[in-house]
């Protein structure tokens, strides 16, 4: 039998190269499937896209020149040398888009002149000229017109041109140029504010079903809701002046007026709910209905920011007024205010508001905050005016005559805010002093919505009232109206005016009656239970009428007017003092009110 013959060495060298052979297809085929693997699961990766969208109306950045126009005349389309900045479309009235336009690279949001627009720089050729043509375009064509106009661009002079509605005035051209101001405040926590008065008579005058319209023509001044004037340089204002000069006020909220001489009031325009832009012409005043009055003047409650430039334009404007029995309306012109932006404020974020009230029967008080007076011999039952505060932590002190420290506080107090620090006895006579937050940004909260945001209404004109429970020997109270009704509405908190216990405010939706009542009212105090509402009427706490909501009588006896039921602004109802057998008539129980808008 023959054996082969085994070359060990060669063996090895053969299956060593097998092998490596072997371990090289190996790899490459892991390679190849990790590759395969990689292109499948990576295919299936879509690309991501971003989804988010742009809602600003205005996404091209133009800059902005110094020369605005103020549309009081209805105009509605611009031309610019031989181009179109407007979409020069007229709709029926009873198309189902009537009230929606295509926009325009210059306009847009509809394609259409506003009320006001900054020309832009880019308009201007090289000696910093623009010459526009304005046009009004309806659908009937009975009224369309146009005007021509040049401005120059002048960075040392700001410029405003107001564009009048001569179809409906005499008095004023058609283009009144007005220098504007652009420089902030020289104090950091104060606005700047003007009145311009472009005014004129009425070519057209409406009888209206209570009487003929009242002439408001003539020189102006500034004033504070009570009628208080606000300073020598903004009164008597006559339209062939045109401007007075910008005045600098503390930064809140404030419902100003403007006055004629003889104390009548003018009305402003733009308001939030159409019954109030329903006027009887003979008195400008809100409408009821087409016999009824209201005596009130419409005028906006705003919030004057810091370093904010405002001014008060008088210029006629158009309102409604009723023509018949049956609530039908039509439209006329009247001189009328409106409140205009020149330098917007940027967001409030150093400054609050804090005012003293003093709610403890005796002598009178000393606030300090930080050892710097708020007020000074604050009887009992007054509140102070107001004091501008650098936002952070502050010491609050109450003293009496001597100096002596009776009360102190220290709380953080928040940027854009309104507080009011009371001064009150506990149940056992110990002095306390309680920091309440206002609110006057007439914003309403009317429910959630499906979406779980929350719905809100916002007002420009509004009578909201908070109650607090700042009294000894009253447990728990609720306030009520006549006959023990709450005086809460649809959309108000009835817990807002149920059951509140001495020195704890309530802090949801504290406020109630943001819109206004025409018919007399007055609130009674009724001590509840938490168990019982309203309970059994405190008849020994007098009732608080609907003419503690008239802040100055003599605005309108000036003027021979009757007074309206309540005034707009924001209020506390207090109820303070004792009840109690030895009660005496100074501190006995008692409502008092606090108005936290000027």
């Amino acid at each position: 039998m023959r054996y082969q013959k085994l070359d060990f060495k060669q063996y090895k060298r053969d299956h060593t190269q097998q092998a490596y052979w072997f371990r090289l297809v190996d790899n490459h085929l892991m390679y190849v499937a990790i590759l395969f693997f990689t292109f499948v699961f990576t295919a299936c990766q879509k690309e991501k896209m971003d989804m988010g969208v742009d809602n600003r109306a205005v996404t091209e950045n133009r800059e902005r020149s110094n020369v605005r126009i103020i549309n009081m005349a209805g105009f509605n389309q611009v031309i610019s040398g031989k181009d179109s900045l407007t979409n020069f479309i007229v709709r029926r009235p009873d198309a189902p888009d009537t009230d929606r336009y295509p926009g325009t690279s210059y306009f847009p949001v509809d394609g259409r002149l506003g009320k006001s627009w900054v020309i832009p720089q880019d308009l201007f050729n090289q000696q910093d000229q623009v010459k526009l043509t304005l046009g009004i375009r309806h659908y009937q064509g009975a009224l369309d017109r146009d005007i021509t106009f040049q401005a120059a661009n002048d960075y040392r002079k700001p410029m405003d041109y107001f564009l009048m509605p001569t179809l409906f005035m005499d008095g004023q051209p058609d283009i009144v140029a007005v220098p504007r101001a652009v420089s902030a405040p020289s104090k950091p926590d104060h606005f700047k504010i003007r009145v311009v008065n472009l005014g004129g008579p009425i070519k057209h005058q409406t009888m209206g079903l209570l009487g003929m319209q009242e002439d408001i023509t003539g020189a102006v001044s500034l004033a504070y809701a009570d009628g208080t004037l606000v300073s020598t340089q903004t009164n008597n204002i006559q339209t062939n002046a045109v401007a007075s000069d910008y005045i600098e006020l503390p930064y809140g909220t404030y419902q100003f007026r403007l006055l004629l001489q003889d104390g009548r009031q003018i009305p402003a325009l733009g308001a939030d709910t159409y019954a109030y832009t329903v006027l009887h012409p003979s008195t400008s005043t809100i409408a009821i209905d087409h016999s009824s009055n209201s005596n009130l003047h419409y005028a906006p409650v705003t919030t004057y920011q810091p370093g904010g430039v405002y001014t008060l334009l008088v210029a006629p404007g158009e309102f409604n007024y009723y023509v018949d029995e049956i609530g039908n309306t039509s439209s006329y012109y009247q001189n009328a205010f409106q409140v205009l932006t020149d330098v917007a404020a940027p967001a409030n974020r150093t400054y609050s508001r804090i005012q003293a009230a003093n709610a403890r029967a005796g002598q009178p008080i000393n606030f300090r905050v930080d050892g710097k007076p708020l007020a000074d011999a604050l009887a009992f039952g007054q509140a102070s005016n107001y004091l501008n505060m650098i936002q952070g932590t502050h010491r609050i002190e109450a003293l009496d005559a001597s100096g002596k420290v009776l009360a102190s506080l220290e709380q953080a107090m928040q940027p854009a805010q309104n507080y009011t620090i009371w001064l009150y006895p506990q149940q056992d006579g110990k002095p306390q002093l309680l920091l309440v937050a206002n609110d006057l940004s007439g914003s309403v909260y009317t429910g959630a919505q499906d979406d779980a945001s929350f719905a809100r209404l916002q007002y420009q004109f509004y009578f909201p009232k908070r109650f607090l429970n700042l009294s000894i020997g009253n447990p728990y109270v609720t306030f009520t109206v006549g006959n023990g009704q709450s005086p809460a509405t649809s959309f108000d908190n009835r817990d807002a005016v149920e059951n509140l216990q001495p020195g704890i405010p309530k802090m949801e939706r504290p406020y109630i009656g943001y819109r206004t009542l025409y018919n007399p009212f007055e609130f009674m105090v009724y001590r509840s239970t938490p168990d019982v509402v309203p309970g059994i009427w405190a008849s020994d706490i007098s009732v608080l009428t609907h003419e503690a909501f008239i802040a100055n009588k003599k605005l309108y006896e000036k003027s021979g007017r009757p007074e309206p039921i309540q005034e707009a602004g924001v209020y506390t109802v207090a109820l303070i003092g004792k009840s109690a057998k030895d009660a005496t008539a100074t501190d006995k129980a008692r409502m008092i009110l606090v108005k936290h808008t000027r």
